[in-house]
């Protein structure tokens, strides 16, 4: 419908020169019809030109009719339109990119310790007879040093979805991706109208959101969209879902970060 619309506010200019320029044949056809009636004699030539008269003036009311369409879609349609694209664009403050959320730290090694061990006495020797030996203390067997625990990989954090209608399930926050990328998640609503999927560079303005994919049917933990980063420069992007009803407002938006490597 927006196209047609869009279409039709294009082509306006060249529908009011048609028109014009039929109206122009049409007030010759009348004048040319009108001195064919004065002159007529027989009654079949006068009924004849009445049909001819009767022709143009459908011909005039529909030429009417058409300019009024034309100008109620360019003025007023088309307008209201516009602001409705308009008002579907978030406030700047949810456009604000949250904290990514902390990420664990590994645990730390633990550091072995040595058990100190108690000095051997030394025997005192005397010119007579060496004195007895004590007997040899048994030695404490060393504990083994634990083995260092395997580090774990670093787990990609959620989407910040702050509304359970507008979510993005995959890829994660901070997932490095290359190629066609898909996103699934969840768009849905009570009045629901249309999704759209739309990204932006971080080294670019939060307001320059660039619409790659979305759609008008309501998606339940399913595919979202697809967005082919192989024409895009690699770096970090910001990827957001915006539900929009039809009343044009929308729940506050679900973004994900992620770091293109083609």
């Amino acid at each position: 419908m927006r196209f047609l619309i869009d279409y039709i506010a294009e082509v306006a200019p060249i529908i009011y020169a048609l028109c014009g320029l039929i109206a122009l044949v049409q007030l010759y056809r009348t004048w040319r019809v009108r001195e064919e009636r004065r002159q007529a004699i027989f009654t079949l030539e006068r009924e004849r030109a009445m049909m001819e008269l009767y022709s143009i003036f459908v011909t005039a009311v529909l030429l009417l009719a058409l300019m009024g369409f034309t100008y109620f879609v360019t003025n007023t349609l088309a307008v209201a339109v516009d602001v409705s694209a308009r008002s579907a664009q978030p406030p700047p403050q949810a456009m604000l990119e949250s904290p990514p959320e902390p990420v664990g730290e590994l645990p730390l090694l633990p550091t072995p310790t040595n058990t100190p061990q108690p000095p051997t006495p030394t025997p005192i020797s005397t010119p007579t007879r060496p004195p007895p030996q004590p007997p040899p203390q048994a030695v404490e067997p060393t504990a083994p040093e634990p083995e260092p625990p395997t580090p774990t990989p670093v787990p990609v954090a959620p989407a910040l979805c702050p509304d359970a209608r507008s979510v993005i399930l995959s890829p994660g926050n901070g997932a490095v991706v290359s190629g066609p990328v898909t996103f699934v998640g969840t768009a849905q609503h009570d009045q629901f109208d249309y999704y759209k999927l739309e990204f932006v560079p971080d080294i670019a303005p939060q307001a320059n959101w660039s619409w790659f994919d979305g759609g008008e049917n309501p998606v339940a933990n399913g595919v979202l969209g697809t967005l082919n980063t192989t024409g895009l420069p690699n770096g970090v992007y910001t990827v957001r879902l915006v539900v929009v009803d039809r009343t044009g407002n929308y729940p506050p938006p679900c973004q994900v970060t992620i770091t293109i490597q083609n």
